[in-house]
Formats: C-alpha cells, sequence, structure tokens
C-alpha cells in the first residue's frame, strides 16, 4: 500500500533496465509512493511503458557514463540525498570503482572495497563459510592467465564450473559463454580451457563437485547489513524453478518463503565479521541424499528477485531508507510470510514441480491468493504495459521448451 503522502527528501536512482531493477523501482514506489529514476542504455518494455518511473538514459552503464550521470543529478537538487541502487555484479562492481568520487550528497549503500572482494571471490568466500561453519562445495581453481597447461581435475565427473570473480565475466557472456557449466568428462573440461583462453580470459574458474538435486534443491537468502555491522532484513526461499536459458542459467523464477534461523545467524555473522554492509544474496544447494546445506557463492546485492521479500512481509527499499537515508537502528526484519514468488504463468510452473507437498503447497498458495509476481502491478497496469508483461510470460512458454523441456533430476 503507498503511503498517503510521498516522500520528497530523497531522490532514489535505481541502475538497470530489467525486470530486477523494475522489482526495485516499484518497492519504492509501494513503499514511498515516489517515481524513482531509473537508468540505462535500453529498457525492457514493461519498463518503457511504465507510469512509476522516471526513465534516463545514458550512452552506456560503465563507471565513467555513471559518474558523470549520477553526478549530474546529484547537482540538480543538492539539498536532497540521492541513494543510488544496482542490483548486478558488474553495476556494484561500478560503483566500487566510482563511489569515492560522487558528490557528497549521494548516498551508495556498497559494501566496502575489502569485503566485496572477500565474498565476491568464490575462493577466499569458501574460507569465510568454513570459519563460520557454513559447508562449500569440494572446489578446485583453475587459474587461465598465461599458457600453462591447466591440471587434470581431481574431483570425481560430473562436475559444474563457473567464474571466480562473476563482476569481470559479462562480457564474456556476451561472446557465448555460459555462467555455469555442467561437464561430465575431462576432455570438455579442457576444451572449455582451451576456448576461454582463446576468446582472451586470463581470470580463474572453480571447478567444484555437483551437489544433485533439481531446482526445487536450490535456496536463496537475502540479507540487509545495517552501517553497524547488524542484520536489518533477514529473507530465504525455497526455488522451484530457475531460468535455463544459457546467459540467464541459475536465476530463479519461481520461489516460495522459507524460514532459515540458524542460516541467517552464521550468515549474518560472516558478513559482519567481514566488514560488510549493504545487501548480500546467498546461493545454497540442499543434497537430496545428505541433506547437506551447500553454500555455492554470495553476491553483492540483494538479488534479481529481491521483490520474493515483499512477498514475504518486507520491502527491501523500506529497509535500506530507514537505515541509510533515515538513520534509524531497527530489531532484523523477517520476510517469512506464507507466499509464492512467481514470474512465469502458473500452469507452466506446475510442469516442474514434483507431485507430492511442494506441490500441493504451490496450490494452496495460488487458490489463498498468496501468488506474488512483480511485473504485475495495479498502480502501473497501462493496456501497453500489460501487454508486455503477456508476451514475456509467453515467451517463458518458448524459452523452457527450447532450453529445458523437462525437468532432470540435475537441473541441467
Amino acid at each position: 500500500m503507498q503511503p498517503t503522502t510521498p516522500r520528497t527528501d530523497f531522490i532514489p536512482v535505481v541502475l538497470g533496465g530489467d525486470i530486477g531493477a523494475y522489482a526495485l523501482c516499484r518497492q519504492f514506489h509501494e513503499a514511498f509512493g515516489i517515481l524513482p529514476i531509473i537508468m540505462s542504455s535500453g529498457f525492457v518494455g514493461m519498463i518503457q511503458h511504465s507510469r512509476i518511473v522516471d526513465r534516463r538514459l545514458v550512452a552506456s552503464l560503465s563507471a565513467h557514463d555513471l559518474l558523470e550521470a549520477i553526478t549530474a543529478i546529484a547537482l540538480e537538487d543538492r539539498e536532497r540525498r540521492v541513494l543510488v541502487v544496482a542490483n548486478t555484479d558488474p553495476l556494484i562492481e561500478a560503483l566500487e570503482t566510482i563511489h569515492e568520487k560522487l558528490p557528497l550528497n549521494v548516498v551508495c549503500p556498497i559494501p566496502p572495497r575489502a569485503a566485496f572482494d572477500a565474498v565476491c571471490d568464490k575462493d577466499t568466500f569458501a574460507e569465510l563459510c568454513a570459519a563460520h561453519g557454513l559447508e562449500t562445495p569440494r572446489t578446485e581453481v583453475a587459474r587461465l592467465a598465461g599458457d600453462e597447461p591447466i591440471a587434470p581435475c581431481a574431483i570425481p565427473f560430473p562436475v559444474v564450473a563457473k567464474p571466480s570473480v562473476s563482476a569481470g565475466y559479462y562480457d564474456f557472456l556476451l561472446k557465448g559463454f555460459k555462467k555455469v557449466y555442467f561437464l561430465s568428462s575431462q576432455a570438455e573440461l579442457d576444451e572449455l580451457w582451451r576456448d576461454l583462453r582463446n576468446a582472451g580470459f586470463t581470470g580463474d574458474f572453480l571447478v567444484q563437485e555437483l551437489i544433485g538435486g533439481d531446482d526445487t534443491h536450490m535456496d536463496s537468502l537475502t540479507l540487509y547489513i545495517g552501517r553497524d555491522g547488524a542484520p536489518r532484513l533477514l529473507g530465504a526461499a525455497q526455488v522451484l524453478l530457475e531460468d535455463h536459458a544459457p546467459t540467464m542459467l541459475g536465476n530463479p523464477v519461481a520461489m516460495v518463503i522459507r524460514e532459515k534461523p540458524e542460516l541467517w545467524e552464521k550468515a549474518s555473522a560472516l558478513l559482519a565479521d567481514a566488514g560488510y554492509r549493504g545487501f548480500a544474496n546467498f546461493d545454497i544447494k540442499r543434497c537430496p541424499v545428505t541433506g547437506r546445506e551447500v553454500f555455492l557463492d554470495c553476491n553483492p546485492r540483494m538479488g534479481r528477485n529481491s521483490y520474493y521479500n515483499v512477498a514475504g512481509g518486507v520491502n527491501p527499499m523500506e529497509v535500506l531508507v530507514r537505515d541509510a537515508i533515515d538513520g534509524i537502528i531497527d530489531e532484523p526484519r523477517r520476510a517469512d510470510k506464507p507466499a509464492l514468488y512467481s514470474l512465469v504463468p502458473l500452469p507452466l510452473l506446475k510442469r516442474y514441480v514434483p507431485a507430492g507437498p511442494l506441490l500441493d503447497e504451490v496450490k494452496d498458495l495460488a487458490s489463498a491468493k498468496r501468488v506474488f509476481d512483480p511485473q504485475r502491478y495495479a498502480a502501473d497496469a497501462s493496456w501497453r504495459r500489460r501487454l508486455d508483461v503477456a508476451l514475456t510470460e509467453t515467451n517463458q512458454y518458448r524459452k523452457f521448451a527450447k532450453y529445458y523441456p523437462e525437468r532432470t533430476d540435475t537441473s541441467f
């Protein structure tokens, strides 16, 4: 529900032009009744035809262009603070580069550089987890810089391979490389190393044991750590279905709210001890055989699916503003109301959720009208936007038919 009197004491600026950025704009609009500025080099249809945003085109989302554009907004109104929010690894990386050069009235709630580096490097992340009693998968590091031969993998196949640091990998996604690889032999792994080197990749890649289980064995943990190092937001959800397009692999498209008190406590302590501040999102895989909860990585942002926390009863942008703008010290808020979050039509989702208690839960939440989709917003429901959302949802059928026609036990 929108407030009776919109807030006018700060200017929210959301970076990006995709559905994750729209979800943040909707959160600002719902919590404070304001039209946030959304800044990108291009926008998806649901943003292009939105009535709840102030669109600002920039030549690119590079650090240089963002510094120039954000500075211009801040200097237009020096009396108000400008709150800059981003929700992708490359954008957080860019803000890490420029935030000290921004005008004094700009608030940029990102983690300190040392903490950012510690949690984003999946190699050092494993060390942090071990220190806090959190399990990570067995891992080897392949260093692709230079031309030295890479030793054969000692982890039994099949394995999973992914970049050690996601932020520097975005350009390679544009070249056709995947976010995550499922590899069944050493020959496939050697071919990947050759392709990456030939494409100019000089970073590190991780090779990890495959934790079995389909998409429903994935969990998401979202936290916000306040300026004093204490948690303000605790959210968690069980994934029902992930996107399976190569460049989007691993992004959930449907989730149900869960409570994770023990993991919230340990993850909060990990972030606080690392000196972390702001939003963080953890990806966790539950082994279907042993029940192990294995932490795969930590993203230095709230995640593309931040709106699941709203479904659970807590608006992340409200939490952010109370800490970063108002300076209020709140007790942690738990996003724990039963809800189904989905970006895909329910008939499509039901094809992939195994029959049993989980599918029954999906049906019960739908019957109780506890289904949340950030794309569908009554305050932003012009016929053109409704058409954009309908076309996007229809396209999901095509995507899943092409990339994941049937559910598998490993989700690959």
